[in-house]
């Protein structure tokens, strides 16, 4: 499994202007729950 740059992480959480821990878990819980949704709709 790869990580992403760090340029990429300053982006995201500029972008979804992430001040906390917990902002950044409410948008990984959204992101993972999307990815799951379309894996699901893969299959």
């Amino acid at each position: 499994m790869s990580t992403l740059p760090k340029e990429v992480l300053r982006e995201m959480i500029k972008k979804e202007n992430l001040k906390t821990a917990g902002d950044l878990y409410s948008y990984l819980k959204d992101m993972f729950k999307d990815a799951i949704q379309e894996m699901l709709e893969e299959e």
